[in-house]
């Protein structure tokens, strides 16, 4: 119950609620019904506000982390599994579709994690001038990572990869804006792989930038180069310049782009390509589409598992016609 005839003036409070003024006439009684505290047996309610469970939250009845879950003896409580199912859906979802028509210019790609939330991304996206950005991506970790993290770390890359591209022609320079985008922390339990590159869909200029431990290729009739991939990957440093390779893609010439986990790699991954690509004729090469030069990438992942899990990849392929 509350009662106050108040005017405001300086105020003498004592420790049981009960307050009297100095100067003026102030009085108040506040009385709280201890029934109210009491709580009903059997129910985990909150008593201030009937109906309201306080099981779980934390600093009340559940631990604040699983450091705090461990010392009591008990685990946090785990995703669920259809939540975790509707996440890779959406997730696989904002792969795209389908390759656009250009005419100088044919692309491919793909992703392998399906129905599971995963760190790797693949993408492409039309830019004014007639240019294309082709990306893919991977989120690599020590040990086991909570796939809700990697996925939304994959996310934030593949955002700031999109969103700086419509303001520079060079691929290092969308890289290094990334890093700066993105929140850094050597320590970090996950950090992404990406390889970019901007073609030029009349010319066949190409502008390529890797961070991380991706892998890109030129694949000719003649000849096969491997471009370095020796700078960290996005999340490890703030302030990094990345390299731009600058080339032009010659008629027939594929350009591929692998992000995968290098310790998950089939082995003699690359030299395995390497020999698919240099046995065929130079006929074959004439007329090998990009989906079929991502198709010699992806057959690699494929016989490594034998029909269980995909190992998590992402492969785009460029071919100039």
């Amino acid at each position: 119950m509350w009662q106050a005839n108040q005017r405001p003036t300086n105020r003498e409070c004592n420790p049981r609620v009960h307050c009297r003024e100095s100067s003026h006439t102030v009085s108040a009684t506040f009385s709280i019904d201890e029934r109210r505290l009491a709580k009903p047996p059997g129910r985990g309610s909150d008593p201030l506000r009937p109906g309201r469970s306080t099981a779980g939250v934390a600093g009340r009845t559940g631990p604040r982390t699983e450091g705090e879950a461990a010392r009591r003896g008990t685990t946090t409580t785990a995703t669920p599994a259809p939540v975790l199912s509707a996440a890779a859906g959406r997730q696989l979802e904002q792969l795209p579709a389908f390759a656009p028509l250009l005419e100088e210019v044919e692309l491919d790609g793909w992703s392998s994690h399906e129905r599971m939330l995963s760190g790797n991304f693949h993408d492409w996206m039309l830019l004014d001038g007639g240019r294309v950005l082709v990306m893919a991506g991977q989120v690599v970790g020590r040990g086991l990572c909570d796939p809700i993290e990697t996925a939304l770390i994959a996310q934030a890359a593949w955002t700031a990869v999109r969103a700086h591209s419509l303001h520079t022609d060079d691929a290092g320079q969308i890289l290094s804006l990334a890093a700066r985008t993105l929140w850094t922390n050597p320590a970090m339990c996950q950090q992404a792989n990406v390889a970019v590159a901007l073609v030029d869909s009349i010319g066949g200029s190409a502008s390529l930038a890797i961070a991380g431990a991706c892998l890109a290729w030129r694949v000719r009739a003649a000849t096969w180069e491997q471009f370095p991939a020796d700078e960290p990957p996005l999340g490890a440093e703030t302030h990094f310049a990345y390299t731009a390779h600058e080339f032009a893609l010659s008629l027939r010439e594929r350009l591929l782009l692998v992000a995968d986990h290098p310790a998950h790699r089939p082995a003699k991954f690359a030299p395995t390509i390497a020999a698919d690509f240099t046995r065929l004729s130079a006929e074959s090469h004439r007329r090998m589409t990009a989906a079929a030069a991502l198709n010699i990438v992806r057959r690699q992942y494929e016989s490594e598992t034998a029909g269980d899990v995909l190992a998590s990849a992402s492969v785009v392929a460029v071919r100039r016609r």
